[in-house]
């Protein structure tokens, strides 16, 4: 005999389906999902993959006449402090049947209640909580319809950043803002808004010709050999007594002069962008400005920079 399966109905009705007509109807909710989400955008792509969101699981409720119905918040205690809270939330049918459930935690050290303290928090782990286990309900009863419609069965309030894969910096990454440039649309460039900027900024990724190319000027203007590199040593500055390094072996205020003099002949490579990329290349040293870069300079690099700096003043 074959093997139907009851669907629920508005009115408290239902109708019993074949295995067959449970995949038909799968299918049509899948498709209606897909358009919906899609619009939506409540979803998370993850590691490459789609989440679904819990509105897009609560969506899947509706296609099937059920709602999500929070019963129980429960303090989570350790050694006598409340460190997050347990929710259990029902799935209701339109005739007031239980038909799922799940129970999940969401703790203090979760990213839901990172900086937020006393009632904030308290209030930020009940919701999340709450949220957690109404996507986990739907998961466990739905599921199926999820996977039809192309995305991923574990809601994305589930994801834990040990399941997430790695992120590429190698390649279009912004070590400035830490995230990553992209490019979408008719962008012609890899590029990023910069947070918090408003009107939003944008931070474009320099090209790999231009990046050569200034590696290339700087080259040519920094010679091997300066003129009367030796005096430059007096731009070296000394240890202070008692202290084995001081807190930058160049001095700065000499540097800030010269790169000042420099700059006003408009070279090119001795801009400041060109300039931490050579020094990124040429010492493997890394910050936000170029004094920042050479207080992190050793002494050997340090005085091969100064010697390139005083040669070039040499040659104005």
């Amino acid at each position: 005999m074959e093997q139907r399966t009851a669907l629920g109905l508005p009115g408290g009705q239902s109708i019993a389906l074949s295995p067959q007509d449970v995949v038909d109807n799968a299918t049509i909710q899948c498709k209606l999902l897909m358009d919906i989400v899609e619009k939506t955008k409540c979803f998370q792509v993850i590691s490459g993959k789609k989440y679904l969101q819990v509105e897009a699981w609560e969506t899947i409720g509706a296609f099937n006449s059920v709602h999500a119905v929070t019963e129980t918040i429960t303090p989570i205690t350790k050694d006598g402090n409340t460190v997050g809270y347990d929710a259990k939330v029902n799935l209701v049918n339109s005739n007031g049947i239980v038909v799922g459930s799940a129970i999940m935690p969401c703790y203090f050290t979760e990213n839901a209640c990172k900086g937020k303290e006393g009632d904030a928090k308290d209030k930020a782990s009940k919701s999340a909580a709450q949220t957690f286990a109404t996507s986990k309900a739907y998961r466990m009863n739905y599921s199926y319809v999820a996977i039809l419609a192309g995305f991923q069965p574990l809601p994305a309030e589930e994801v834990t950043d040990d399941m997430k894969e790695p992120v590429d910096k190698s390649q279009h990454w912004c070590k400035l803002h830490d995230t990553a440039f992209f490019k979408k649309g008719k962008m012609t460039s890899y590029a990023h808004p910069i947070e918090g900027t408003e009107p939003t900024e944008w931070c474009y990724e320099p090209s790999k010709k231009k990046k050569k190319q200034a590696e290339q000027d700087a080259e040519e203007l920094f010679p091997e050999d300066p003129p009367n590199a030796k005096a430059a040593s007096a731009a070296v500055a000394k240890p202070i007594p008692g202290q084995t390094e001081p807190e930058s072996v160049i001095d700065l205020d000499w540097l800030q002069e010269s790169l000042k003099a420099i700059r006003a002949k408009k070279l090119e490579a001795w801009t400041e962008a060109n300039l931490l990329s050579y020094i990124k290349a040429t010492y493997k040293v890394e910050a936000g400005t170029v004094l920042e870069a050479v207080v992190k300079m050793d002494k050997g690099a340090a005085t091969h920079f100064v010697k390139r700096v005083h040669g070039t003043l040499q040659m104005l």
